[in-house]
């Protein structure tokens, strides 16, 4: 068949225009050979960049904190910690305490009465044995996660550990100790304020302190945290989970109790905290994290200390404080932030990307993140 091709060639060459006509087909075969040349090199190329980028991900993966290893080593330091709380200067610090913390010597002195044993279930993880109180319906709370897999939040304490650690931390919220415990006894920090406005949280959280025999490292207090000092109203809800309100009319009677307010500047001043020692500072509390910091501008005036706070469009709007204030707020106090549930991008951004960055949070999947919020030098 070759020489039907060079016939062909040679009779085309002869026709009016054939000598053209031959020279752009061999330009055209010489192109289709660079073009084919180059996709296989470029295919080559990203058959390398593919094999590298998996290698990579293969080492990130390896080089990632294990909560596994946490949980581990967890009854070892334990035992250390055991030790620390025993000592004279963890008892006097928790007798200070008590003196200016009056529901926490009360609940040490008739737990019972804080919440009967039947209302408690309880579970073994990593070592210690917590006490939650019984659920009254289904509920995807702290609680009910514990009880239904046996989990710690290890991975979320190893997401914040960059900043998450020092003297002091204050935990906002702290549900029944499962943040606060594990941080102390890890290490992360010397002792931790403990704030648990709900009453059935609050009573098992200072059982777990005495059972662990976390007393002294822990110290906890029934108290919300807020923008006003007085009385909130708080909304317990058949879930178990609570969440404080602005508007207590619009609740049944049998749905809600009364709770002791205070700004954070109040509390710290009540429980006379040195702002010096404190490092970092937790506040989950279900949307009312923008009020919690709008009754601080003492405490976000410390450059020194990191927060951790929730950010969901959905219950920030239930607090009654526009994201926009909320906004604002985060961009005044801390000059970097970083978004915990961020799957892509940078992970430490400026705050003055706060908008655009979490402008997806409530819609989709996205109904909430956590963000890390600090001061860099530079």
């Amino acid at each position: 068949m070759a020489w039907l091709g060079r016939f062909v060639r040679d009779f085309v060459g002869h026709l009016p225009g054939g000598r053209r006509f031959r020279v752009e087909l061999e330009q055209s075969r010489r192109h289709r050979d660079v073009l084919a040349e180059r996709l296989k090199r470029s295919e080559e190329q990203r058959d390398t960049l593919r094999r590298r980028l998996d290698a990579r991900r293969a080492r990130a993966r390896a080089m990632q904190p294990d909560p596994t290893v946490l949980r581990q080593v967890m009854p070892t330091r334990h035992h250390t910690a055991v030790v620390v709380a025993k000592r004279a200067e963890s008892a006097a610090r928790e007798s200070a305490f008590a003196v200016k913390s009056p529901c926490y010597s009360e609940t040490l002195r008739h737990p019972e009465l804080a919440l009967p044993v039947d209302a408690i279930e309880c579970i073994s993880i990593a070592g210690l044995n917590w006490h939650t109180p019984v659920e009254r319906g289904s509920a995807d709370g702290v609680t009910r996660r514990l009880l239904w897999h046996g989990r710690l939040p290890l991975e979320e304490i190893l997401q914040t550990r960059e900043l998450a650690v020092g003297r002091v931390m204050i935990d906002i919220g702290a549900n029944i100790g499962t943040t606060s415990i594990p941080r102390v006894i890890l290490g992360d920090f010397n002792w931790i304020y403990a704030i648990e406005p709900d009453p059935r949280n609050y009573a098992c959280l200072v059982r777990n302190i005495i059972f662990s025999q976390m007393r002294g490292l822990v110290l906890p207090d029934r108290v919300a945290i807020g923008d006003v000092n007085g009385e909130m109203t708080m909304r317990l809800m058949k879930s178990g989970t609570h969440h404080l309100v602005t508007q207590p009319e619009d609740i049944r009677e049998e749905e809600r109790i009364t709770v002791p307010c205070f700004t954070l500047d109040t509390w710290i001043e009540r429980m006379g905290i040195d702002l010096s020692d404190v490092g970092f500072i937790k506040s989950d509390t279900q949307g009312w994290d923008a009020r919690v910091l709008a009754g601080a501008e003492r405490v976000l005036a410390r450059r020194h200390i990191a927060w951790q706070i929730e950010f969901s469009p959905a219950m920030l709007a239930r607090s009654g404080k526009s994201i926009a204030e909320v906004f604002a707020l985060l961009e005044r106090h801390f000059t970097h932030f970083i978004d915990l549930r961020r799957e892509a991008g940078a992970r430490v951004r400026r705050t003055q990307e706060l908008r655009p960055s979490l402008e997806d949070i409530g819609s989709g999947r996205r109904r909430y993140t956590n963000l890390l919020l600090y001061n860099a030098s530079t």
